[in-house]
């Protein structure tokens, strides 16, 4: 007997946080981001220099440390969340780097389950 899926929850009301930091730093972002209950967040390291930086150094490609950072939040908390990062990746000096919200057309919750449903299965 087959029983008919739950349909997936659409979720509306989400924002994507990106954050392109270009000293590094994304590492403590991240845990400052979980300590606040945010763990829909990651990052990931990409080669890339500010626009107007030099990428040669004595002749030898200078391969800085830049890093992504993405986080899913509610829209109640995209504003708040913003500015703890603008704030702790010190975004307001030269050359840090750029944090920009947008809004996602749908997301869905990542729930999983307890360990007393996994243990039934």
């Amino acid at each position: 007997m087959n029983t008919p899926a739950k349909p997936v929850p659409n979720l509306d009301y989400t924002r994507l946080v990106t954050c392109i930091m270009y000293e590094g730093g994304a590492v403590p972002v991240l845990e400052m981001l979980q300590k606040r209950g945010i763990n829909e967040a990651y990052f990931y390291s990409v080669r890339g220099a500010p626009i107007g930086r030099s990428s040669e150094v004595s002749g030898l490609p200078e391969i800085p440390k830049t890093e992504i950072l993405h986080a899913v939040v509610s829209a109640d908390q995209a504003d708040y969340i913003y500015e703890m990062i603008y704030d702790m990746a010190e975004l307001g000096q030269p050359n840090r780097g750029v944090v920009y919200v947008n809004r996602l057309a749908r997301s869905t919750l990542f729930d999983l389950p307890d360990e007393a449903t996994l243990a039934a299965t």
